[in-house]
């Protein structure tokens, strides 16, 4: 979807601030957040869930708090958690806590993981070395589209072989296809102002690009 959250391009959006011997987690808060989504298996959706925040509320919220207040609208409209229970601190009957990742369970579940390079004969649509046009979709779910190469030509750099679509992860059909490394000139992107010898590589799958 588009929203505040795709700043790729985005002019005036303040400095970045490096934090030096920047800590994993800045509060025991930010801990617990990111352990109860861990457990509650509270990743799909949770992109979208947060990218639907109000403008200025998802600016003014951190990384982990963006975490929470989207976490908690999945958990509410999966029916693990109520209303009533994030209101009183209290347990309510009927909702799914035995679905709930255990602490005996917890070191299986953190080795285990599912490979990103799919092992699965699809053909590419494209070859390295061929010019594409990234095409200009703004879909209302999810996608790592980002708007600022939306309807921009570049080359195909290199094949990085076959991925599950991101943009389907809360669908069964995972569609996976290929990715490629598509190397866009700056001036492409952002006009005669840039720096023409610069380029910009963005990894894009194959519903991303059409022929140029």
């Amino acid at each position: 979807m588009n929203g505040i959250h795709d700043m790729g391009g985005m002019q005036d959006m303040g400095p970045l601030e490096y934090e030096k011997n920047e800590p994993v987690f800045h509060a025991p808060w930010e801990k617990r957040t990111f352990a109860i989504w861990w457990a509650t298996d509270a990743a799909p959706g949770y992109r979208y869930q947060a990218e639907i925040l109000p403008p200025v509320e998802y600016l003014g919220l951190s990384y982990y708090a963006r975490m929470l207040v989207a976490m908690t609208e999945l958990l509410v409209a999966g029916g693990m958690i109520t209303r009533a229970e994030l209101e009183t601190g209290q347990p309510m009957p009927g909702t799914r806590k035995g679905e709930l990742l255990t602490l005996a369970q917890v070191p299986a579940e953190l080795i285990k993981s599912e490979p990103s390079l799919r092992n699965l004969p699809i053909a590419p649509r494209f070859r390295t070395g061929q010019r594409v046009r990234a095409r200009n979709l703004n879909p209302v779910t999810h996608t790592r589209l980002p708007r600022y190469a939306r309807g921009k030509i570049g080359t195909i750099e290199r094949d990085h072989g076959v991925y599950d679509f991101e943009d389907a992860e809360q669908q069964l059909d995972k569609k996976p296809q290929h990715v490629y490394s598509v190397r866009f000139a700056a001036r492409e992107l952002w006009g005669q102002e840039a720096n023409q010898h610069d380029c910009v590589y963005v990894d894009m799958w194959d519903d991303y690009l059409e022929r140029a």
